[in-house]
């Protein structure tokens, strides 16, 4: 019957509830402490005792249900400040300290007498491999209870224990003696550990089995991946790479040993021992070459890292370059060409004019078109550095080829086409599309250089950015370059399905260029959105139309009082305010005089924009009403009691605080000394909406008598 250790279970599980690895911690703590007991126990009894057989029952099973895959457990004793420790390797991913491992209470009793159980034995490192079977490892754990054994610091004690092993087929363990520990260097103890085992596993293979030539491969294989798997620390690697000399045998060489202890490296442990050996190797801004070994480990690590698509490897690759411990040649065709042109960036941005000056001297085609070529390459590097300078060096550069040298001007134009329509032009587009200011303002002489070429590239920025800024700078360059090709802009606006917000932005940003040759163009595109269905567009059409029309549409702005929005109607208002149209002034003063007849709801939202529109005509006569002042007077002296400031009519009917405030805009621009005693007493309605425009309108008709 399988033994139980409940109370151990219990007490071990409560410690490690928040522990990722604390099921496999639990079975590996109960699999130890029984363990050990067995070696305890059983040096009491001969094999066959019915105790000792009952301290190695289920202990084989316990052992197995350790592992998932090939694998080993491993003791290390390890001198320590406190005395003697011991850890465990293998089974988790980072080494464990018995003391830890266990309960207090059992690793309090337990690993002394453990540690002293090793001690007299003479060992520091003791390997089970998984690979065992039962009946093996049943005698393993009688062997080393065995009286006969309990004591084997003599050397002939540990060559009988050597020969008992083998005698009893017990082959999937790895021992070292306190005496075997290679020390001839100033190396790592676990280097040191790693060393020592491989040196002993390698030299006792021949008297094991009779191996051929293959055969002696695999099992090379085998021992160095048992050995680096539970390893983790790469320094401790490094220093088994570094001084693998002291494992070679007759039949296992040192090249052969470092080639196999890479291979059985996992990537991240290839780039971290990657990054150790240039530590090591490598003194800062040294660049002269490494020697001896190292040169040779990068070599092969170099290899490792080509193999597969190993993350992280770039860099490291690189600095093996250029500290010359492996050749540009060795590396993969991507790198290769990536250092190269790392290499042509610096040369180019340390003297450019040097460097274009050399360019302008070839005349050979086929010789330009690689410098060229080359060129075209680098510049996508320089924009994501954000050198924008150099790019447009080289752009002008092979512009002024374009224009200027016959017999290459064709390769130039040729390299020219493939910067508008490659990497280059996308790169340009998105760091364009990002819509800072400053780099706007670096990459708009790119696009101008570029001339019509960019031209394909901007209308689409144009229509698709959501930034105005983006699409204020892309009309500017397009208008720069050829205003004729606005036409493409208008294009893409009179196409269905445009989204309004976006007409809108475009058509204000439109409305700010400054050139008489599209202006027919864009005036006509703007009269068919004066009838889209929404009042929103319409109002921006009108808008700008009437800023590159100005007057000439009269006509247009009367016949848009009648639109159906308000907002429509009151921009229309507007545009023949600040053209002085009399003949809409008197329309003015007729919607005014409606207004006040029968008022709406709907109509009554246009009295401040018809007030305010009254200001744009100066101080005009009005037949049999006096001045336009008189007026404005007239109608807030009727509506607003002046004593008593309150917002009433002889009618009753309130009047809105954005028609007074209209009012006294409107005689800030006409008014004189006589509007001052009612624009004094409203300017003193703190908080009020009227409050800054009757300051404003005083302020005005003060400077006009000044002058």
């Amino acid at each position: 019957m399988k033994k139980t250790l409940s109370d151990t279970n219990i007490l071990l599980r409560s410690q490690i509830t928040d522990d990722p690895h604390g099921e496999i911690k639990v079975k590996l703590a109960e699999f130890l402490l029984a363990l050990i007991q067995a070696f305890l126990r059983t040096g009491y009894y001969t094999p066959d005792h019915p105790e000792a057989q009952k301290a190695k029952v289920g202990l084989y099973e316990d052992f197995q249900s350790l592992f998932s895959q090939r694998d080993e457990l491993t003791f290390l004793v390890r001198e320590e400040l406190e005395g003697k420790n011991i850890l465990i390797e293998g089974v988790l991913p980072e080494v464990q300290d018995l003391n830890g491992l266990m309960i207090a209470g059992m690793a309090e009793m337990y690993v002394p007498r453990f540690v002293k159980f090793l001690e007299q034995k003479d060992l520091i490192s003791l390997t089970l491999k998984n690979a065992m079977t039962q009946t093996e490892f049943t005698s393993f754990v009688d062997v080393m209870s065995e009286p006969t054994f309990v004591d084997t610091k003599e050397t002939g004690a540990k060559e009988k224990f050597s020969h008992t092993l083998q005698e009893r087929n017990i082959f999937n363990i790895s021992y070292i003696y306190n005496e075997e520990l290679v020390i001839a260097r100033n190396i790592p103890w676990r280097s040191q550990i790693a060393l020592t085992r491989l040196k002993k596993d390698f030299s006792l293979v021949p008297f094991f089995t009779d191996l051929d030539l293959e055969g002696l491969k695999k099992v090379r294989k085998q021992i160095i991946q048992d050995l680096i798997r539970p390893l983790r620390n790469a320094e401790a690697i490094y220093h088994i790479l570094m001084n693998s000399d002291l494992a070679v045998t007759e039949e296992f060489k040192e090249a052969e040993i470092d080639e196999e202890v890479i291979e059985a490296l996992a990537d991240d442990l290839l780039i971290q021992i990657s990054q150790t050996l240039l530590k090591e190797t490598c003194r800062q801004e040294e660049t002269e070459p490494a020697q001896g070994k190292s040169v040779e480990l990068a070599k092969q690590f170099a290899s490792a890292l080509n193999l597969g698509e190993i993350k992280g490897r770039e860099s490291i690759l690189g600095e093996y370059v250029k500290h010359k411990l492996i050749s540009i040649e060795q590396l993969p065709n991507e790198m290769r060409h990536q250092i190269r042109l790392e290499q042509l960036i610096r040369k180019f941005l340390q003297d450019s004019k040097s460097f274009l000056t050399q360019f302008d001297k070839i005349q050979d085609q086929k010789q330009y078109l690689r410098v060229a070529r080359a060129l075209l390459e680098l510049i996508p590097e320089l924009i994501r550095r954000d050198q924008y300078g150099a790019v447009l060096e080289i752009i002008h550069c092979l512009d002024r080829h374009f224009r200027e040298k016959e017999h290459l001007s064709s390769c130039a134009g040729h390299i020219l086409d493939e910067i508008s329509k490659g990497e280059t032009i996308s790169a340009l587009k998105n760091k364009f599309l990002i819509g800072k200011m400053e780099i706007c303002q670096t990459i708009t002489p790119i696009f101008l250089a570029l001339g019509g070429r960019s031209v394909p590239h901007l209308v689409p920025i144009l229509m698709r950015s959501r930034d105005l800024l983006v699409r204020k700078n892309a009309v500017e360059i397009i208008a720069q370059i050829d205003p004729a090709t606005i036409g493409l802009v208008l294009n893409k606006l009179n196409e269905k399905g445009s989204e309004t917000r976006s007409i809108i932005d475009i058509l204000r940003v439109l409305g700010e260029i400054e050139s008489d040759e599209w202006l027919q163009p864009l005036a006509n595109t703007l009269l068919g959105y004066l009838s889209h269905e929404s009042p929103q567009l319409r109002v921006e059409a009108l808008r700008v139309f009437f800023r590159i029309k100005g007057a000439e549409g009269k006509s247009l702005y009367f016949d848009l009082l009648n639109d159906p929005d308000i907002d429509v109607q009151k921009e229309a208002i507007h545009c023949l305010a600040r053209v002085k149209s009399t003949t809409a002034l008197g329309k003015f003063l007729e919607m005014l005089k409606n207004l006040e007849a029968s008022p709406s709801a709907k109509t009554e939202r246009l009295e401040a924009c018809l007030f305010g529109a009254l200001g744009f005509y100066g101080n005009l006569e009005l037949p049999g009403q006096g001045s336009l002042e008189d007026f404005l007077l007239a109608t807030i002296n009727s509506q607003l009691s002046i004593g008593r400031l309150k917002f009433s009519t002889v009618k009753g009917k309130a009047i809105k605080a954005e028609t007074i405030a209209a009012i006294c805009e409107a005689l800030g621009n006409v008014g004189t000394s006589k509007s001052r005693k009612i624009l004094q007493k409203l300017n003193k309605q703190k908080d009020s909406l009227w409050q800054n425009k009757a300051q404003e309108a005083l302020t005005k008709i003060a400077a006009r008598e000044a002058n």
